[in-house]
């Protein structure tokens, strides 16, 4: 029955555009050319332990024979860089039969968006972090630290390609259409790449260690967009050129905090089972499929279009005339939120992944499940090619048009603007120069908090004391004195706390108090 309301969809959606075809819209080209292992950066790899410098690569795939002249030639072409599952982990060593540029899914996507036009790109990205670590905070700020790395990986490849269509003009890019995208870990990346810009953003309660420090410590890894850090731990790559996507493709993935989500970012479209065993639809706990552990909350597809349209992001996806194919109508059935394709159903048949499959013969194939298809994973286990491509036509034919939408809408004064921080040799970071001057004392104590900043250069303007679940429990704006204030406690209960020291330039200082 699936299998019919999907083949319905697309035959409905293709009534009247068979005679006369579109490039982008349909795949207009039958044979696609695919260049491998394309190095397109170099930086450290953690997997050993010790950081070793490696090549980052990718697959790049083109349609063939789309030359000056050609029936379809459009000149400069759009570039989707398209990032693959598996957990942040090796493929094998995460105990699943996906994780890898090279999954079947990800050919297939890169594969069909070739046929239409596009250069699309299976990315390879850093990878690793420690499923087993003693505690839920070891867990947590390894895994941020892995989607970290891989959202400076890929931001790298959107320079490189912007750096080839102002140098060589090997693959004949548009720099003012870009897409970024991925399925389940790949998604949680490429939102990153959307929306991960501030320190502020890393020192959150909940990625804070127990000393008050962010999980990720920029002076070592280097910023948001690979510069800086530690020299033989961090490396940038074609620098001088913006890392900004124009639109995001988000298959089941999700964002570290939706208060990462900014007006006049890229729109973002996402595909989601309202079901995903793994990865919440809306805010929760996130599970690791390789390992069932509890990791961190994060915000799915729902939470994050509920902001993405409530801050505007949304609107450079609606044309002039709406959208009244099947594909738009069958998700406003299910939603209120432009850009969002949710599927509804049970969690093990279309939770997961719904448009993956799996080569039947890895050894992590799911094989406990009662019925299940032979090519399914512990998360999916009926997953079967048919099925798997149902769901990805309705993926390429509700995304396409919306991404070829938002490219009407682009700003290419943003896209010619580097990236804020593009020097290699940028050095520490406005938050550890801020720390170095802040001094909070006596901690321990007992009635009363003071803090004093060092220089001019920075004020204090708010002090806020949290519980550790998170919950507000003091907050003092009125600060008489910005280069020093004390703040009574007579009012706390003897415990830890954590103490969030927000100055007049946003940025906020977190550290751990303890009260006796």
């Amino acid at each position: 029955m699936q299998r019919n309301i999907f083949t319905l969809l697309l035959a409905l959606f293709t009534v009247g555009s068979v005679a006369a075809q579109s490039r982008y819209l349909d795949e207009v080209f039958t044979d696609v050319d695919i260049t491998l292992d394309v190095t397109y950066a170099q930086n450290y790899s953690f997997l050993s332990g010790s950081p070793a410098l490696q090549d980052l690569q990718m697959d790049v795939y083109e349609p063939a024979d789309d030359t000056t002249g050609g029936t379809y030639f459009d000149g400069a072409r759009p570039v989707v860089i398209f990032m693959h599952p598996g957990s942040f982990l090796p493929k094998g060593l995460n105990t699943l039969p996906f994780g890898d540029n090279r999954d079947s899914s990800v050919v297939e996507i890169c594969t069909q968006f070739a046929k239409r036009g596009f250069v699309a790109v299976a990315l390879t990205y850093r990878i690793g972090w420690n499923p087993f670590g003693s505690s839920d905070v070891e867990r947590a700020k390894t895994i941020i630290n892995a989607v970290y790395r891989a959202q400076q990986d890929a931001r790298s490849a959107i320079r490189y390609f912007r750096k080839d269509a102002a140098t060589t003009n090997i693959y004949k890019i548009d720099p003012y259409r870009v897409i970024v995208g991925g399925t389940n870990s790949g998604g949680y990346v490429a939102l990153a790449v959307n929306s991960l810009n501030k320190t502020t953003e890393l020192n959150l309660l909940k990625f804070l260690d127990g000393n008050g420090n962010s999980f990720v410590d920029q002076s070592v890894t280097g910023g948001f967009y690979g510069e800086g850090g530690r020299v033989g731990f961090n490396s940038v790559s074609n620098i001088g050129y913006s890392s900004a996507p124009q639109v995001v493709l988000n298959m089941g993935g999700a964002t570290g905090d939706t208060t990462w989500i900014e007006a006049g970012e890229a729109p973002i479209v996402s595909f989601h089972g309202e079901n995903d065993p793994l990865t919440p639809y809306g805010t929760a706990v996130v599970i690791v499929s390789s390992t069932q552990q509890a990791v961190v909350e994060v915000s799915g597809s729902f939470s994050i279009s509920s902001a993405a349209n409530r801050l505007g992001l949304q609107d450079k996806l609606v044309p002039t005339v709406p959208f009244t194919d099947s594909y738009t109508q069958v998700a406003e059935g299910r939603t209120s939120f432009e850009g969002l394709f949710p599927f509804p159903g049970a969690a093990r048949e279309n939770g997961y992944e719904p448009w993956s499959w799996y080569d039947p013969n890895n050894p992590n194939i799911d094989t406990a499940t009662v019925g299940n298809s032979g090519f399914g994973s512990r998360a999916n286990p009926f997953a079967t090619k048919p099925k798997a491509l149902n769901y990805i036509d309705t993926v390429m034919n509700y995304f396409v048009p919306r991404a070829l939408e938002a490219f009407k809408n682009v700003d290419s004064t943003a896209v010619e603007t580097v990236d804020p921080s593009d020097a290699p040799t940028v050095g520490i970071s406005t938050v550890d120069v801020i720390n170095s001057l802040l001094n909070v004392y006596p901690n321990p104590t007992t009635t009363e908090l003071n803090l004093s900043l060092d220089g001019l250069a920075f004020s204090i303007d708010k002090v806020e004391v949290y519980d550790l679940t998170g919950r507000l429990i003091l907050s003092d704006s009125n600060v008489a004195n910005p280069q020093y204030h004390r703040m009574s406690l007579v009012d706390l209960s003897s415990g830890s706390y954590i103490v969030t020291i927000t100055v007049n330039t946003g940025e906020q200082i977190s550290k751990r108090l303890l009260v006796n």
